[in-house]
């Protein structure tokens, strides 16, 4: 007797072996993509890791995109320890100099890499002005001088591009830089003068140079500035270093990078109505925070996108690495690079 549900089973099973078949033949390199992709021009933004500003987590992420993407174009980071991290996960896989790495900040680690020709070059800050003139221009609005605000209240402090051809330059400046601070934190602290505080989003050697301008500027200035990291990089912890702040006696300037402006703006009000409050790093335009002091972010993503297409003429695809995109700095970065990945004109 003839078997009807018999030969539908055969039918589908046939279907289906067919089917995988195929997609064997085809490949399916692009169904890989996770939803997140971004197509920018030539070049493909698989996604953008987060790490909460973990060194371990970082690392973590980079060895996963190996192993998930191996034959990826190039690995950016917009946090000064994401190159770093990607490099050790190249090395541990004998993949140095073969993935573009291109880079944010100044780490030691991202200088050597370039010396070493397994890092393309970096977009640097200057952290040790963003130290010096955060305390230089709290100085001058506690004792009521006029400080030229432009119309967007940002205070640019200018990025740089360094490659294999001005990294040792660079580098020993950078060295001259952390011994000025070293000199002005062994010489005694001013014990009177206006009392500021500079609070930094998370621990890192980056801003061991802003700590450097801040010793210095102590010392020009005649006043005294405490340096604040809050140890777990969370923005509850740094709300707690500033509620600390404002009660103390005689403080009159704070300049912080806010880790999560949107959702700081209460406890940031709340510090400028009670001294002089700036933001340096990374901006919280919807807060009575005077003004923004730092480097143009949104124009040093686009700086690093410049980096991208040297690295790759042809197109390629792209992990992007930072440490949180609740980060105004952060979101900044990454829509510079995508923009100018997309040749999108600069806004007048």
């Amino acid at each position: 007797m003839y078997n009807r549900s018999i030969d539908f089973r055969l039918s589908l099973l046939w279907t289906m072996s067919l089917y995988l078949i195929i997609s064997l033949f085809i490949g399916c390199s692009d169904s890989s993509l996770p939803d997140t992709a971004i197509t920018a021009g030539k070049y493909i933004i698989i996604d953008t890791r987060t790490d909460q500003g973990d060194r371990a987590t970082a690392k973590k992420n980079a060895e996963n995109t190996l192993k998930k993407y191996p034959d990826i174009d190039a690995m950016v980071g917009l946090w000064a320890y994401n190159v770093p991290q990607c490099l050790e996960a190249l090395k541990d896989v004998g993949k140095e100099g073969k993935i573009k790495l291109i880079s944010f900040d100044e780490d030691e680690l991202t200088l050597q890499g370039i010396k070493d020709g397994h890092v393309l070059g970096t977009v640097v800050q200057q952290p040790y002005e963003f130290g010096y003139q955060s305390v230089k221009y709290l100085k001058t609005l506690v004792e009521g001088e006029t400080v030229e605000i432009p119309d967007s209240k940002q205070l640019d402090i200018p990025t740089k591009v360094i490659k294999k051809d001005n990294v040792d330059d660079f580098w020993a400046n950078l060295k001259s830089l952390q011994q000025l601070g070293r000199t002005a934190q062994n010489t005694p602290r001013p014990t009177e003068g206006h009392y500021f505080a500079f609070v930094v989003n998370l621990p890192d050697p980056f801003w061991s140079y802003a700590r450097a301008g801040c010793y210095k500027a102590e010392q020009d200035f005649k006043v005294i500035c405490d340096f604040k990291i809050p140890h777990d990089g969370s923005s509850a912890e740094q709300n707690r270093i500033l509620e600390t702040l404002i009660q103390k006696e005689g403080l009159a300037g704070i300049a912080v990078s806010p880790l999560d402006p949107k959702n700081q703006t209460e406890i940031l009000n709340k510090v400028a109505a009670k001294v002089k409050l700036i933001c340096h790093d990374s901006d919280a335009p919807d807060s009575n925070r005077l003004f923004y002091l730092g480097t143009n972010n949104y124009s040093g993503g686009r700086q690093v996108g410049k980096l991208i297409k040297e690295a790759l003429p042809e197109g390629g695809e792209i992990m992007i690495f930072v440490g949180k995109m609740d980060v105004l700095n952060a979101q900044q970065r990454r829509q510079g690079v995508i923009d100018e990945l997309m040749d999108k004109p600069l806004s007048q």
